[in-house]
């Protein structure tokens, strides 16, 4: 009969019998999962005993590559990654990854095997930030190998991790910001909108479009509060979800922009008025429902694709130097740094957890304050050698004059 048992708090051993081979020999399969309680052990146990009747049951001692693949994105990935990036993870894993380590026991990869396979797609030309993603995806996949107990030992951990030079940021200098903000005032309002906002609050697109046009803006305090974004991914389509880094953050924007947020508004409600029950507004993925500042006539959000769609018609139609839409946030904190804010303040506005990831970013900004900081003290130091010069010069003179007054004293006392 098969059973469990608590091997320890939060994890129990499941043993599954077999029957007898052709020699009367007893045949168990074992399995170590995560588990809260007993309840939830009878309900895995009848779990497994209906696998095994499928053919699905997979020996933890003896899992491949590939079997623990297809467990990684059932257990794993859907409740500890982004869906985002569970799809770029499956994407290059199915790509570059399962094509080599497929049938190889998840026991017997050694970190040599790894290292070797990293050596030799270099060699064939692999770019390190392929080489760096692919890196990541293994180290998901063996970090819930061993999590789950299916290895004793996380071998990835003695892979290096490839190097990869920090890519250079692209980014409008002030005269090309202020060239931009010419040209856009011919765009649709909602476009030129899009863009300001991205530029003067450093947002992200999908933050840009997450923004709630009752509950996130302020005309008060001349605030937006950020704590919504808008994301597409194949298995879940279009969802309102939280900030990248799950942070909110509330953003102060000028009395001009704030004023064209409100008129654009107004515009908004007016046009959602001739629609009347056709509005759908949308709900995010916490169930709450959201009214979308900058969505369709329904209420459904945009696609963030379509937003890099008309900012690469922008960039061609006027012929600005080409960046991405995402390299407005860039540009917003390069020009923020050079006027003179501190780290921490952009740091806060672009919603960066630590701030060493802030630094790690805007280092071709910092180098050049630096050199300045160089120079700080460089008029100061002038100022004063001008000055022990006109000192130097004035007591010549003094030297001079008395001289001159001492001789003529001389000539005086003379019979």
């Amino acid at each position: 009969m098969s059973s469990f048992k608590q091997v320890r708090p939060g994890t129990y051993e499941f043993r599954i019998e077999l029957g007898y081979d052709s020699l009367g020999k007893r045949i168990r399969k074992f399995k170590t999962l995560p588990c809260k309680n007993d309840t939830e052990a009878k309900k895995i146990l009848a779990r497994l005993e209906v696998d095994i009747m499928d053919g699905k049951f997979v020996d933890n001692n003896n899992i491949s590559f590939e079997a623990l693949y297809e467990k990684w994105k059932e257990e794993y990935a859907p409740h500890n990654l982004d869906p985002k990036t569970q799809e770029t993870y499956e994407y290059v894993i199915d790509a570059a990854i399962l094509p080599e380590f497929k049938k190889a026991k998840m026991k017997s990869i050694m970190a040599r095997d790894i290292i070797r396979y990293f050596n030799r797609e270099e060699k064939a030309g692999v770019g390190p930030y392929a080489l760096e993603k692919r890196h990541r995806c293994i180290r998901s996949l063996f970090y819930y190998a061993k999590k789950f107990e299916y290895i004793k030992e996380d071998v990835s951990l003695e892979v290096p991790k490839p190097k990869v030079k920090a890519r250079k940021k692209e980014y409008y200098d002030e005269d090309e910001i202020a060239k931009l903000f010419e040209v856009i005032e011919n765009a649709s309002t909602h476009q030129k909108l899009m863009i300001i906002l991205a530029v003067t609050g450093a947002l992200r697109r999908g933050e840009v479009l997450g923004i709630d046009m009752y509950k996130d803006i302020d005309f008060e305090n001349n605030t937006i509060h950020i704590r919504h974004s808008v994301q597409k991914t194949k298995s879940e389509g279009l969802r309102v979800k939280g900030t990248k880094t799950d942070e909110e953050r509330v953003v102060t924007f000028d009395e001009l922009t704030m004023e064209d947020i409100k008129n654009y508004r107004d515009e908004r409600e007016k046009e959602i008025e001739k629609i009347s029950d056709e509005y759908k507004g949308f709900k995010a993925e916490n169930g709450e429902k959201v009214d979308l500042l900058f969505a369709h006539i329904d209420g459904t959000p945009y696609d963030p694709g379509s937003v890099s769609q008309f900012w690469s018609r922008i960039v061609e139609r006027y012929k600005l130097k080409k960046i991405a839409f995402h390299d407005l946030r860039h540009s917003s904190a390069t020009f923020l740094l050079s006027q003179g804010f501190s780290m921490k303040a952009i740091q806060e506005r672009l919603g960066h957890k630590d701030i060493s990831t802030t630094m790690n970013l805007y280092t071709h900004v910092t180098k050049k304050l630096d050199a300045e900081v160089g120079n700080a003290f460089l008029k100061v130091r002038k100022g004063a050698k001008k000055r022990r010069k006109i000192k130097s010069v004035s007591r010549l003179v003094s030297r001079y004059v008395f001289t001159i007054k001492k001789g003529l004293l001389k000539n005086r006392e003379k019979p």
